[in-house]
């Protein structure tokens, strides 16, 4: 998220996330002697603007401590070189973990009184309604606040959504011809992509587990059975699947992420389904009250929300006054809904009760954290 002549937020190692960050990996930002010094200053709630916030995290020692939501530790790498290029003197720890693993990083911390992150943005949409209803977060409106959508912050401000992440499915372009692409889950039961299919475990991962229970809700608890016949090679991490495709290694998944406009260089493709539901949710950051670097974190906040980062996506934008990309339309008009997300993520009782029910499904799950393989 930087405001660099070229404005590219880099998905890095795409994966969005999730359950992740699935991080994308964001912007490179310009100088200050870039044309964008000349568009309109953007402020916060308290009327700073990003030089405004930039000299108060330098005063305040210039370090910052971010938890990001991932599986990939590459995940990091775009948005930590591009902080710190767009704000010289800054020093970003940016650590990528599992969002179910940073949760419970941080309630340990807190148990400790030893709180060592600033700042987090995760797919655990829970944590941050019983963060803030524990009295744990700073309230804060960053830059972009009013652009972004009432269902994705909350009133206020003690969390908001920092980019959108979507998971749906990719196929390799060497195995699979776009007429051929699988867009509905159904695809999936073709026999031409018989053990050709690599699935991250939905009982490993929530925002799988979503994808698994809108499956189950359509095609019924057999559909499990017929996939499960087709040869399903299941995996930890979203994004070990999407590189498994774009390797070769497998020609079709789903539940992962991609970019919307595809990199003509790569192999990988991602395409939405036609008529069945997929995931979609607002990848939400909050500041920790005790933070020790409270201004360097409402920087980062606000640079990520800052027009020049949020309007090159690779997905949806999060803000409103952000077009959707080149032939695609505004979120709404998709089988997709985010508030759908949020509310599964905080029934936990139900998701417990999925997440036991896909392994008696599939297995239990298998491997080392994805991080560390």
């Amino acid at each position: 998220m930087k405001l660099l002549p070229s404005f590219r937020i880099t998905f890095l190692a795409a994966a969005l996330a999730a359950s992740t960050l699935g991080l994308v990996a964001h912007a490179q930002q310009a100088p200050a002697t870039s044309p964008a010094a000349a568009a309109p200053v953007e402020r916060d709630g308290n009327g700073q603007s990003l030089n405004d916030l930039y000299q108060a995290a330098l005063k305040e020692g210039g370090a910052l401590t971010v938890y990001a939501g991932g599986d990939e530790v590459t995940q990091g790498f775009g948005i930590k070189a591009g902080f710190e290029r767009q704000f010289p003197g800054m020093k970003l720890n940016l650590i990528v973990d599992l969002s179910k693993y940073h949760d419970a990083r941080i309630e340990e911390e807190l148990m400790r009184k030893d709180l060592e992150v600033d700042l987090a943005h995760l797919q655990t949409l829970h944590d941050f309604d019983n963060w803030a209803a524990r009295g744990l977060l700073l309230s804060y409106k960053p830059i972009g606040w009013d652009q972004i959508p009432v269902a994705y912050k909350d009133p206020a401000g003690r969390f908001t959504g920092l980019f959108m992440l979507t998971f749906a499915n990719s196929y390799n372009k060497n195995y699979v011809s776009a007429e051929n692409a699988p867009r509905d889950y159904a695809d999936f039961l073709k026999p031409e992509f018989k053990n050709r299919i690599v699935i991250t475990y939905p009982n490993d991962d929530d925002a799988v587990l979503y994808v698994f229970d809108k499956i189950i809700q359509k095609y019924g608890i057999g559909f499990i059975d017929q996939l499960k016949a087709n040869g399903v090679q299941w995996v930890r991490g979203t994004q070990t699947p999407r590189d498994a495709v774009e390797a070769g290694k497998y020609a079709i998944s789903t539940g992962t992420s991609g970019n919307f406009v595809p990199v003509e260089s790569s192999s990988l493709r991602f395409v939405l389904p036609k008529n069945d539901p997929f995931l979609t949710w607002a990848q939400t950051g909050a500041i920790f009250k005790d933070a020790k670097h409270p201004a360097a974190a409402k920087l980062y906040m606000s640079w990520m929300l800052s027009l020049p980062v949020a309007s090159n996506p690779r997905q949806f934008p999060i803000r409103k006054d952000v077009q959707p990309l080149p032939g695609f339309k505004t979120i709404d008009q998709y089988n997709t809904s985010p508030e759908d997300f949020h509310a599964f993520m905080s029934d936990r009782a139900r998701v417990e009760r999925l997440k036991s029910l896909m392994e008696r499904l599939i297995g239990p799950v298998q491997g080392i954290s994805p991080l560390k393989d």
